[in-house]
């Protein structure tokens, strides 16, 4: 009885041994990714993979076939062919074979596992599921969106809010965004920190808005003064990035025109003007109006800030009347005002005209005096 129980053994283990030998000298395959090409690839983009089938095994592996599994946010480019057959594959052999993939728009930046599955052709029951990376990785594009002060018009002397949109218009993520406001010109000072603001992040598709609180010097002119709008951030690769924008800061100066003085003088209504404003005031027409008549007029071509003209009108009479005054900004912006004034007499007028003597009687006294004075002269003559 022994001798059969050891006799089956024996057999026995001679089955299991020869198994374990076929099993030794069979395929064995792997899947692993040979090149990404761009790499990494950017949303929106196509990819082309290269993976290589390995035969680890003392055998041949025949008939095996190959399918691709891409899940979102990978596509086949048309045209591709999902499925591919292998003839044979010696041992320790490799085999290689691309794929065209395209990436979605709305992919984010990640590593991706692209399955693949593949048996032999006379068993497609038994299958083996591999998966390869897929290094997606999108860039930032940052660009300017609108631009808003407050106040709206920006005039020398005032305090300015900042208010610069920016977008992201790329197909990667900003991270640990700050922005700076600089400016060249002593005209153009940021108020204590307000030169620098945290945007934090900023994600593909998406805006923020930067606030910036800006100084504009008292003696600054018309013109627009150029600034830097500087972006410091990291990508999706943690990798420290710079943007760079040039900003024009425009200051429009508003004239404002008012009458200083208004007074007779001699046989004019002379007329003081200044420019109390900040703006320049261009093309001036300056009216003295009664009783809805234009009296007299005057021209002049330009009146910077802080600067007077004095005006005469003739052809007047006593009473009310009204000094009208147009001009222009530099931006040819017009501007109307009327300003109410009393011509009244002055006392040295009043004098000539009134308790005082004539032209006439004038004359003739000169006359007298100076008869008055031949004849005394002619008396004293005689006597010598």
């Amino acid at each position: 009885m022994k001798k059969i129980i050891l006799g089956l053994i024996a057999v026995f283990s001679l089955f299991v041994l020869s198994q374990a030998a076929y099993a030794a000298g069979g395929p064995s395959l792997n899947i692993v990714l040979s090149s990404q090409n761009p790499y990494p690839v950017e949303p929106g983009d196509i990819v082309t993979i290269e993976v290589e089938i390995q035969n680890t095994g003392l055998g041949e592996a025949t008939d095996i076939i190959l399918k691709i599994e891409p899940e979102d946010p990978f596509t086949l480019v048309t045209g591709e062919k999902e499925i591919k057959t292998f003839a044979r594959i010696g041992a320790y052999d490799s085999i290689q074979t691309t794929y065209k993939l395209l990436v979605s728009e709305s992919a984010v930046s990640n590593d991706y596992e692209i399955d693949f599955r593949y048996y032999k052709g006379t068993d497609p029951s038994i299958t083996v599921q591999k998966s390869v990376p897929v290094r997606v990785q999108g860039s930032p594009k940052l660009i300017l969106g609108s631009i808003n002060t407050d106040p709206q018009e920006v005039e020398p002397g005032d305090t300015v809010r900042f208010e610069v949109e920016i977008k992201n218009v790329g197909t990667g993520g900003v991270h640990y965004m700050e922005a700076t406001f600089n400016s060249t010109s002593v005209y153009i000072v940021p108020v204590l920190a307000g030169g620098s603001y945290y945007m934090g992040e900023l994600e593909p598709g998406s805006s923020i808005s930067a606030l910036f609180d800006i100084s504009i010097g008292n003696d600054a002119e018309y013109g627009t003064y150029p600034a830097t709008l500087t972006l410091d951030y990291r990508d999706d690769t943690n990798t420290p990035q710079t943007t760079m924008f040039k900003i024009g800061v425009p200051i429009r100066g508003q004239p404002v025109i008012e009458v200083l003085s208004a007074k007779i003088d001699n046989s004019d209504f002379k007329v003081d003007i200044e420019n109390i404003g900040t703006g320049n005031a261009k093309a001036l027409k300056i009216s003295l109006v009664q009783g809805n008549e234009v009296k007299d007029s005057a021209i002049a071509n330009e009146l910077k800030p802080t600067r007077h003209k004095t005006l005469r009108f003739k052809g007047f009479s006593y009473g009310e009347a009204a000094i009208n005054i147009t001009y222009l900004d530099d931006a040819n912006k017009e501007y109307v005002k009327s300003i109410p004034v009393s011509i009244q007499q002055s006392v040295y007028a009043e004098e000539q005209g009134g308790g005082g003597a004539s032209p006439t009687i004038t004359a003739i006294l000169i006359v007298i005096v100076v008869l008055e004075t031949f004849y005394v002269w002619r008396i004293r003559k005689r006597k010598k």
